[in-house]
């Protein structure tokens, strides 16, 4: 996908605007736009910003505004991630001869006149009424605007607790007047998904972690551990992997998806990771329902490299657990069970044990 920032330079009321009528070939011929461009590799936003204007204009920024990003998805061009901001100061003069076409300073009255894109109507009249943080996605077909849709602001005061319980909590949430959305937790509301900015989103940690158990013994052809734990809210045994949430104290190691891991192996399995086992990410972090929770669980893969069978034992579970048994299937074995879509009971699975069948028949795992 292109990354490009677009920029409008603002002064007494007006934008300095492009006029697209001297390059050959230009999907922007004939329409008045921002100025901005393409980001070259290793280039911040900021300083494709900087750059692009002070080549464009001849201006040099000296005050300028992050306003949000639009998504274009354009068929058949590549598509394309834009920066979009409002620049007040500046120094030095408007350059008369711009290589890409006619540059006017334009009142804001006069732009929604002026031959431009459909979908810059919705995001200059955001921009000229002062709204911040606009996300908005358009969809072009040819140069045809096909649909735009603009991403609804959540604020902390638009959020309303219905329950606090210690694992599990329900928010009410008003994206929009009069409209109500409900959703489950185990988050605060402080600390909810919904409220993340785009910098906190990508820096969060899953809730919990399921394991992808792989056993290699001497002899034998490697082999998928499940487990049959009893899920309360289906009221059945069902094929599992070994999981579990990630404790306050692994938020402090280094990597805490790892470490709640190899912990909850131990626990619910009674095996030992040991030096001589491998153990990497398949996931960082997945949404299990985002419809209705924000829910999140990485995906951990662990080979275990034994000389003999492990026993396994469910006397470490602490957390309140009901398993009922443990499953090594081989390959063929599991194989049937993803072209079943249940168990050796008929019972249906979770879509984490889905993933770790998919991993183990797929030879991802190796």
């Amino acid at each position: 996908m292109i990354e490009s920032t677009l920029c409008y330079v603002e002064q007494d009321g007006k934008y300095l605007m492009l006029y697209r009528n001297k390059k050959k070939q230009d999907p922007n011929a004939g329409k008045w736009i921002g100025v901005g461009g393409k980001l070259e590799p290793g280039e911040t936003p900021e300083q494709c910003l900087v750059r692009e204007v002070r080549e464009e204009t001849g201006l040099e920024l000296t005050e300028f505004t992050y306003r949000g990003k639009i998504l274009f998805w354009l068929d058949p061009w590549e598509d394309e991630i834009t920066y979009l901001y409002t620049a007040t100061g500046f120094r030095g003069e408007l350059t008369e001869n711009c290589a890409e076409g006619e540059l006017r300073w334009v009142s804001f009255e006069e732009i929604p006149s002026l031959p431009l894109w459909e979908g810059d109507k919705c995001f200059l009249k955001d921009l000229m009424e002062g709204k911040n943080d606009i996300e908005l996605e358009l969809t072009y077909h040819g140069d045809k605007l096909a649909s735009a849709v603009s991403k609804p602001k959540l604020t902390k005061e638009n959020i309303t607790e219905l329950v606090d319980r210690k694992f599990l909590k329900t928010f009410d949430l008003s994206y929009f007047p009069g409209r109500h959305y409900f959703m489950s937790t185990r988050r605060d509301k402080e600390d909810l998904v919904a409220l993340k900015d785009e910098k906190a989103f990508r820096a969060m940690q899953p809730d919990a972690v399921g394991c992808v158990v792989i056993l290699k013994c001497k002899g034998k052809e490697p082999r998928l551990l499940l487990l049959r734990e009893l899920r309360f809210p289906t009221g059945q045994f069902l094929l599992g992997v070994p999981a579990g949430l990630l404790d306050p104290e692994d938020l402090e190691e280094e990597n805490p998806v790892f470490r709640t891991a190899i912990r909850e192996l131990s626990e619910e399995t009674g095996l030992t990771f040991e030096e001589t086992d491998e153990i990497k990410l398949v996931n960082p972090f997945l949404f299990s329902s985002p419809g209705i929770s924000d829910e999140s669980n990485a995906m951990v893969q662990m080979t275990l490299y034994r000389d003999e069978e492990p026993t396994m034992t469910m006397a470490g579970n602490v957390g309140g657990e009901c398993v009922g048994s443990f499953c090594l299937f081989t390959r063929k074995e599991a194989e049937e069970l993803l072209r079943t879509g249940v168990d050796q009971l008929g019972i249906y699975y979770s879509v984490y044990t889905w993933i770790a069948l998919m991993t183990f028949v797929s030879g991802f795992w190796s």
